[in-house]
């Protein structure tokens, strides 16, 4: 008999992720919960504003921008989050295909951080939003893309 594959599916922004089994056309919480990020205004992450200077030459004053962007930074680690959980259930053997559907910044973010063993075992790459999807009409954008 063969053993059926495990199909697993993320779906995931910058924020906000789930993790589904794909199984006979449904989709079932593979970890049993959502993942949220940080959602943190800008003015809380780093300085409220930036440094002023003036100009050497003459008395007009101009601002500096930060050289980090901390929103940026903040889905980077979202999405290292992400993968170290990929990363854990992979070496657990709990999948054997993996489908990343993302918003293409974070679907960079995604590639940057997983190994090469799970990257391997993607079998397919979406980059689009769709988080905000029902299950139900995840299923049917997977049936109509995949």
């Amino acid at each position: 008999m063969i053993k059926p594959r495990k199909r697993w599916v993320l779906v995931a922004d910058g924020a906000r992720a789930r993790i589904f089994v794909r199984t006979h056309g449904t989709l079932e919480n593979a970890l049993g919960h959502d993942f949220i990020g940080d959602n943190v205004k800008q003015s809380a992450l780093g300085s409220s504003k930036p440094g002023r200077d003036f100009e050497s030459a003459s008395p007009t004053r101009h601002s500096y921008e930060p050289r980090t962007d901390w929103r940026q930074h903040q889905k980077e680690l979202f999405a290292q989050e992400l993968c170290e959980v990929l990363e854990k259930s992979n070496n657990n053997k709990e999948l054997d295909e993996l489908v990343v559907i993302a918003s293409p910044k974070t679907l960079g973010n995604l590639r940057a951080h997983l190994s090469k063993q799970l990257l391997a075992k993607v079998t397919a790459e979406i980059p689009k939003d769709v988080t905000k999807f029902t299950e139900r009409e995840l299923v049917e954008f997977l049936e109509r893309e995949i």
